[in-house]
């Protein structure tokens, strides 16, 4: 005979017991977040760590280390404070004519060593892209340059170099900025709103820098009554060397070094005046800056994003409206051999590899003169994968709303392009994400069929990109080139990923 607990013991052993219950799930819950976390490093670290590499002047330092100055926020300062300096902002940074920027620099020089300031001096800038050198004028060749002592602590003493852009022209009057137009047989330049005038140069050393400033070139203006006189170049970037004796060694500086040699006695800076997206996204910036057309002098990587964008927006359009429709044909329609092209022309297709009918459609496509990213968007019309996708998804859909649209009138169009594909929105939202994703991934296909370097798409321009940079060991540049291609998908799937498991095709149903 068992005997009956108390009412109270009942009480606390069923609390007991759903704690118990409570801390299992909770338990459960934790490795669940804890694998998910492990295996969103894996897929979110390579991203991460490209990105903050992106930033670096270096990526290929040794010991490699996630130590990023371009994110300390007393460096970003000190770039704007520069940038300032310079004239232009400190945003974008630059140095302008009649502007004067100062720069420290601590140098240790223990009992026995050389007591001797450093050896200063401007170096060219040398961007791979021959365009781009052609259109920039050096600050090496206009800027002076001036060392002094400022501060000794012990063994180390601290310098000030002074930069000084040169003015070239004895006018005064209001500050112009423009950009000097093709030339002609004076120098002329282009204003902000359009117009191009004339280029007064009043003074010896003006005239002896005519020939060196090409088309594109910044310049400042000074307007004044004889009109628009040159002030001088504007200058992007102000490269700096220091070089110290042996015995001696650079121990800090206003901004820390793009480049370390001979074991600390020589400091590369690729630009002291750099404003804060010149110091923080200065790969970015070349990105676009020095991958410039040789005939038109726009800037190619621009182009290439342009131009998969156009691709993969024609291409999820292609898909939406065509694969929808055959996907509703083979779902819903009955006709005759309707299984085989089913079985033909959906599977088959996809289980042939594309190689296959490499040859096949650039010779077609080459006949038709569509080797550009027309021809690129045609053979890719109609994807047997979203006819697929589509017509599993119209066969989970209810009859019900094809009979309710069948008997207010409605025809098979009607039907199909005002009830049918608004419910298939989910579908149609992931079958875009798809295509939009191959469609800005694809190389293979592009890299064949585009000729012409203003019509390749990103990852044809990239592949470039790598050939040209990677063996001057520029890998900073080929990660913010990567960087960028990554985020248009990444946004894509931020927004519309709810879409991939929201049905919503049974909600239209009532009753």
């Amino acid at each position: 005979m068992t005997t009956a607990l108390p009412r109270e013991d009942v009480r606390q052993t069923a609390a007991a017991r759903d704690r118990w219950l409570a801390r299992r799930r909770w338990a459960r819950a934790g490795w669940l977040y804890a694998f998910m976390l492990v295996m969103s490093f894996f897929f979110l670290g390579p991203f991460v760590t490209g990105l903050l590499s992106s930033m670096k002047d270096n990526p290929n330092e040794y010991p490699p280390s996630l130590n990023i100055p371009q994110l300390s926020p007393q460096l970003i300062r000190r770039a704007w404070s520069l940038g300032v300096q310079g004239g232009a902002d400190g945003w974008q940074g630059g140095l302008l004519p009649g502007r004067t920027v100062t720069f420290e620099v601590s140098v240790q020089s223990p009992a026995g060593a050389p007591q001797t300031p450093p050896t200063v001096a401007l170096f060219p800038y040398q961007p791979v892209s021959l365009v781009a050198i052609g259109r920039q004028a050096q600050a090496k060749d206009y800027a002076t340059l001036k060392t002094e002592e400022v501060a000794q602590r012990g063994d180390t003493r601290t310098y000030r170099v002074t930069v000084q852009s040169p003015v070239l022209t004895r006018q005064k009057g209001e500050a112009v900025r423009a950009v000097l137009a093709a030339p002609e047989a004076d120098l002329r330049a282009r204003l902000p709103g359009g117009e191009v005038v004339p280029v007064v140069l009043d003074t010896p050393e003006a005239q002896a820098r005519q020939y060196e400033l090409s088309e594109g070139q910044a310049v400042e203006l000074v307007r004044g009554p004889a009109g628009y006189a040159l002030r001088g170049p504007l200058f992007e970037r102000t490269p700096l060397q220091v070089d110290v004796q042996r015995g001696q060694s650079i121990t800090s500086s206003t901004l820390p070094p793009s480049d370390r040699q001979n074991f600390g006695r020589s400091f590369a800076y690729r630009n002291i005046t750099p404003g804060v997206i010149g110091y923080t996204f200065n790969n970015y910036r070349r990105a676009f800056n020095e991958t410039r057309d040789s005939k038109t002098g726009q800037s190619l990587f621009f182009s290439w994003v342009l131009n998969s964008f156009l691709y993969a927006f024609l291409r999820v359009g292609a898909a939406i409206l065509f694969c929808s429709l055959a996907g509703y044909a083979l779902a819903r329609m009955t006709f005759p051999g309707k299984e085989a092209i089913f079985l033909g022309a959906v599977l088959f297709v996809q289980m042939v590899p594309s190689q296959v009918n490499l040859v096949s459609n650039y010779v077609l496509l080459k006949d038709l003169n569509l080797l550009n990213i027309w021809g690129l968007w045609l053979s890719g019309l109609v994807a047997a994968g979203g006819v697929f996708l589509m017509k599993q998804f119209f066969e989970g859909m209810p009859r019900e709303l094809e009979e309710s649209a069948a008997i207010d009138g409605a025809g098979t169009f009607t039907t199909f392009f005002r009830v049918m594909l608004p419910q298939a929105g989910p579908a149609l939202i992931a079958l875009a994400i798809t295509q939009f994703q191959g469609a800005w991934n694809d190389f293979f296909w592009p890299l064949v069929l585009l000729r012409e370097n203003t019509s390749f798409t990103l990852t044809v321009g990239l592949s470039n990109f790598r050939e040209l940079y990677g063996g001057q060991g520029d890998y900073g540049l080929i990660l913010a080139g990567a960087v960028l291609s990554a985020i248009p998908v990444i946004i894509l799937f931020v927004v519309f990923q709810r879409y991939f498991v929201d049905t919503g095709a049974d909600s239209a149903v009532k009753g």
